[in-house]
């Protein structure tokens, strides 16, 4: 009799009854996975856009005028090891676009009171536009809707996670996921 149990259930989990979805419900949202088969959905946050303008003195007046995108708090709630493999499933509105195209992870520099990232600088000689630092991924799909993104290099700090709609030419708010790696 134990070996007729024992049997089912080993039938059971090699099928994929026990196997777990990780898919997010909505577009947009991303979950964490860990290295153990847990899981964490990312904090979403909207954010403050904000624009600074400076004059630096080198021997003449030069002017600088930096974008940045802002979110409260100086650490993200959903931490990853540097030492593990870091898993992320990202939804979007399907999975048939490339995810390159869609889906921005980046690097977010963290003050006492908020992280933040320059998307945009313009200085009295030069336009730089989107100087974001960006962390290299591969994706596949995964489920209906979303992508497995496995991130390629894991240096510790703060990042954010946009992910756009490609079928949406006006987007009006911005949404960014975070995490942090130690």
């Amino acid at each position: 009799m134990k070996k007729i149990l024992f049997f089912i259930l080993f039938a059971f989990t090699c099928s994929g009854v026990y196997a777990q979805n990780y898919e997010p419900e909505f577009d947009g949202e991303v979950v964490g996975v860990y290295a153990d088969g847990s899981s964490k959905k990312l904090e979403k946050h909207t954010v403050q856009i904000r624009t600074t303008a400076g004059v630096y003195i080198a021997g003449f007046a030069a002017s600088k005028v930096k974008t940045k995108v802002m979110i409260d708090g100086d650490k993200a709630g959903v931490r990853f090891s540097a030492d593990e493999p870091i898993v992320l499933i990202v939804r979007a509105k399907d999975n048939k676009a490339d995810p390159m195209s869609i889906v921005r992870v980046f690097n977010m520099k963290s003050t006492k009171k908020n992280r933040q990232a320059v998307i945009a600088a313009v200085g009295s000689f030069s336009v730089d536009s989107n100087t974001m630092d960006y962390l290299p991924f591969t994706a596949k799909k995964y489920g209906e809707s979303s992508y497995e993104l496995s991130l390629e290099r894991r240096p510790s700090g703060e990042y954010g996670i946009i992910v756009q709609n490609p079928n949406n030419v006006d987007e009006k708010m911005v949404i960014v996921s975070t995490f942090g790696i130690d």
